[in-house]
């Protein structure tokens, strides 16, 4: 099972606690908001070292752009479906808010990723 799956199972079960349940965690909404960003961020990371091993063949830099599109593709669909779910779970709702810290993180996530792959793969050469 890759590190991948792992964070989105986290995400999934982070999301599936009832409100009473969450709150318990954090009843701060600056903690709440930056665990959005955080577990989002990790996601993203993730997200592009995963795909650049399917989709970097020759190392490419158009490759690279592709990867970078779908892995915040995947992130902000992932964010959305997300926010989704959450509406079936009692005491939770729904929140585009959460959708854009949840897409931020995942862009700081990827771009992190981004650099250090361009770092060992583009500057060796």
């Amino acid at each position: 099972m890759s590190i991948l799956t792992i964070i989105c199972i986290t995400i999934f079960l982070f999301s599936s606690q009832s409100g009473y349940e969450s709150s318990q965690i954090s009843n701060n909404i600056f903690i709440r908001k930056l665990g959005h960003f955080s577990e989002y961020a990790a996601l993203g990371f993730f997200t592009f070292a995963y795909l650049s091993n399917i989709f970097v063949k020759n190392i490419k830099k158009s490759e690279v752009s592709f990867t970078l599109m779908m892995s915040f593709l995947f992130s902000v669909m992932y964010a959305t479906s997300d926010e989704i779910h959450q509406i079936f779970v009692a005491g939770r709702d729904g929140n585009l808010k959460d959708v854009l810290i949840d897409s931020s993180g995942a862009f700081f996530g990827i771009v992190i990723s981004g650099i250090l792959f361009y770092f060992l793969f583009f500057k060796k050469k």
